[in-house]
């Protein structure tokens, strides 16, 4: 949504390239939607959960921030390259308001993202200062300063665009072989209109769009996009639109991420060995979890690979250099975030533990049997959460 001109009034003709249709429509669309199925099979899922957790609830939190930035970037971004009446008509209206919430809500994701990282934190790595503080065990407090802050830190951007109207001129096609248009530079008239006149139509207005002379038979009143007069400022956009989004954003988010997955993981490699319950059975779980660590870390991963393209713009920003300067880099970079939203249930649901066994038909039955068939089984379990968390290990991750 930059533009060159800050103040620029977006007009109601909306070209779109092949890429950006493509991209930003219906690949960004497609995706959209299976992230949207996704993310509400999680909510009823994490929902009817007779034992919720911390861990659970913030999953659930999660789902449903990053179906509010589904929504609200499809409404934004990808419907109006499909779409050309949505273009034209709708999306005018739609995008003082679509616009910010895709900001908040991706900012929240982001930050709820972190939330499940430090609860993940303290029950592997400081399980007794997590017993000593109740409210690291809440999802509440966990997820609350996140979200508070998503919505304070992206406040302005509810105020950045309006819908205004604009005089559209009405255009009637004139024939190139016109005698009048002989002593006319039509080159040098590019989106401008001139009064000329003619001998059969006398005083006429002329616009040349693209060097095709149009006459102006009329004007008509159409919607159209206004920046707020603040985003002009240039403080505003060194401090607020490059520097603050790029750290808060990107770079502290970044930097938590790594250390705390970086911690759990060398955590669980250091367990020793030696835990009073049979070997092998304790040598399962070790192993389990630790490939539900590093199952975090491809969460990591993911998440670096898929924000790490919107960094490019807000360099090109700060070095003087328009965002588009590399073809396609917008249309991709929300085709990246748009993919993150969709996958973020489907891999904190591969590290939930038991989660994915949920899924099979008759797998529960199957749990509870080998359960009730090995007695000791409880009893391992809750040994092996006395060295490595307060909470059994289901719970945990």
């Amino acid at each position: 949504m930059d533009s060159p001109e800050l103040n620029f009034v977006v007009s109601t003709k909306m070209v779109f390239s092949s890429s950006e249709i493509l991209v930003e429509g219906v690949l960004m669309f497609l995706v959209a939607v299976i992230g949207i199925f996704l993310n509400i099979i999680s909510v009823f899922y994490f929902a009817q959960l007779k034992h919720q957790r911390a861990f659970h609830r913030l999953l659930l939190t999660l789902a449903l921030m990053d179906t509010l930035h589904l929504i609200s970037s499809a409404f934004t971004f990808s419907i109006a390259n499909l779409s050309y009446t949505y273009a034209s008509h709708t999306w005018h209206y739609i995008v003082p308001y679509s616009l910010p919430i895709a900001q908040s809500s991706m900012t929240g994701s982001v930050y709820l993202t972190i939330s499940l990282t430090v609860e993940r934190y303290f029950s592997v790595v400081k399980p007794f200062y997590q017993m000593r503080n109740r409210w690291l065990r809440s999802s509440l407090c966990l997820a609350f300063p996140g979200i508070v802050f998503s919505l304070l830190f992206t406040l302005p951007n509810y105020f950045m665009l309006k819908t205004v109207y604009i005089e559209d001129p009405v255009l009637k096609a004139i024939p190139t072989n016109e005698s009048f248009l002989e002593e006319i530079d039509l080159a040098g008239m590019n989106n401008s209109v001139t009064n000329i006149t003619t001998k059969l139509a006398g005083s006429i207005q002329l616009l040349v769009r693209d060097s095709v002379p149009f006459q102006v038979i009329g004007f008509a009143s159409v919607p159209a996009i206004q920046f707020a007069d603040f985003r002009s400022n240039g403080t505003y956009i060194t401090v607020y639109v490059m520097w603050l989004h790029l750290l808060f954003n990107t770079i502290i988010p970044f930097t938590i991420l790594l250390a705390l997955n970086t911690a759990i993981y060398k955590r669980l490699v250091s367990l020793p060995s030696s835990i009073s319950v049979r070997r092998t059975t304790e040598g399962n779980l070790r192993r389990r979890e630790i490939r539900l660590a590093r199952i975090s870390l491809l969460i990591v991963i993911i998440f670096i690979i898929c924000h790490s393209l919107k960094i490019l713009p807000s360099i090109f920003e700060i070095l003087g250099y328009p965002p588009e300067l590399i073809p396609g880099i917008l249309p991709l970079s929300h085709l990246l975030l748009t993919i993150n939203c969709s996958v973020n249930f489907l891999i904190y649901y591969l590290a939930s533990g038991r989660a994915l066994s949920r899924l099979l038909p008759g797998s529960s039955y199957r749990a509870q049997r080998r359960s009730s068939d090995n007695p000791n089984q409880s009893l391992i379990v809750t040994q092996y959460s006395e060295v490595s968390s307060p909470e059994n290990m289901e719970t945990s991750f």
